[in-house]
């Protein structure tokens, strides 16, 4: 080392320090990585055209990225040009071509049931929609929240959707209310199945917009969790509702206090003609309010009840309702504990001129009851 102006610097180019130079080396990049790298530059068509490591962009823009529709830049031929959509978007997004998804995609009305969908293959099947799609369903395919995301998006296309089916998909909060704001949008929708998605009470106020649809004339929201908060705000959207015209709600949490919350509606509502709310529990509270809807609505034409712990007792009061109305022409009562008297009593309450009743389920709860009867009076004889 040498001094010169009170400042060291080295001159001796022979050190071993010169030879030891801090060269920067790049980190080595794991194979999911340089697969995803490079799906964005097929993506952005950047193929170094930019120099902008992959490492470099934070997480929740590669989330964002990855949460869009297929950015296509090419021309796409008019014939056939949802097929030309797909193999594009498939093609940017490195993915196999589904041959039977393809084959779908010449029809307006699509269906696809019991298969997986992966992220990018719903990504590019929502590119390949487009507004003159009729009908949708996509039953039991592993939607996911960001999978709905994306779906949402190409949804918004379909200006001309008649019908839509996600059912047992199982839908979050997040991915409920996305779907609920994309229905509303639409004027043509009139059939729309949820069915088996999971959907809670603490949803929100979305339950009830969904039913407050000015188009939908059927919505089928069977196996779900509905409990008394959703069964509130449904009921409040059936007094709003003018189109709504058949109605399922079987298999949810559906108790006593929410069955009255249900009926209340149905009370006011003059379009209602199809009503299920079978597998829930009625109890004594909702057959009184549901006494009221048989007395007072005009409108509702069939009732599925199967299975709602109808005893004696509902049984009786759900007759003094039927003996007032003359609308009702199917009813299910089926699976019920209704004992011969709760039989009597309704059949009784039928036996009038002004009835329209033409079918009457009462199978297997009086049958269940006639063998508990007779092992009751085997047990007796053998003792």
């Amino acid at each position: 080392m040498e001094i010169y102006d009170e400042k060291s610097f080295d001159t001796d180019l022979d050190d071993d320090e010169t030879d030891q130079t801090d060269d920067y080396i790049l980190p080595r990049l794991s194979f999911d990585e340089k697969l995803t790298a490079h799906r964005n530059n097929r993506l952005n068509e950047t193929f170094g055209q930019k120099n902008f490591p992959f490492q470099f962009q934070s997480n929740k823009q590669i989330r964002i990225n990855n949460n869009t529709l297929v950015p296509l830049r090419c021309k796409i031929p008019y014939n056939n040009r949802r097929i030309h959509i797909y193999e594009n978007s498939c093609h940017m997004l490195d993915i196999a071509i589904d041959w039977q998804l393809r084959s779908l995609l010449f029809h307006d009305h699509i269906t696809v049931l019991d298969r997986s969908f992966s992220l990018n293959e719903i990504r590019a099947f929502a590119t390949a929609i487009e507004a003159n799609l009729e009908s949708l369903t996509l039953s039991s395919v592993g939607l996911t929240t960001r999978s709905i995301h994306i779906l949402c998006q190409g949804l918004k296309k379909c200006i001309h959707l008649n019908l839509l089916d996600l059912s047992c998909n199982k839908l979050s909060k997040e991915s409920f209310q996305l779907l609920v704001n994309i229905i509303n949008r639409f004027s043509s929708l009139h059939y729309l199945s949820l069915a088996n998605c999971g959907i809670q009470d603490s949803y929100g106020r979305s339950i009830g917009d969904l039913c407050r649809h000015r188009r939908l004339i059927e919505i089928d929201l069977s196996g779900n969790e509905f409990e008394d908060m959703a069964c509130i705000l449904i009921g409040g959207a059936l007094t709003e509702n003018i189109c709504l015209i058949d109605l399922n709600l079987s298999w949810n949490f559906i108790r006593s206090y929410a069955s009255i919350a249900l009926f209340r509606g149905c009370e006011v509502n003059k379009t209602l003609k199809e009503f299920d709310i079978s597998w829930s529990n009625l109890g004594y509270d909702g057959s009184v309010a549901l006494r009221r809807v048989l007395i007072i609505n005009q409108f509702l034409q069939r009732l599925n009840i199967s299975n709602c712990n109808i005893d004696r007792t509902s049984a009786k009061l759900i007759s003094e309702g039927l003996e007032k109305n003359s609308i009702l022409q199917k009813i299910d009562l089926s699976f019920n504990p209704l004992t011969t008297y709760g039989v009597h009593d309704i059949v009784q309450a039928l036996n009038h001129k002004k009835s329209a009743v033409s079918i009457l389920d009462i199978s297997v709860g009086l049958i269940i009851y006639l063998i508990f009867i007779l092992i009751n009076f085997i047990c007796v004889s053998m003792v």
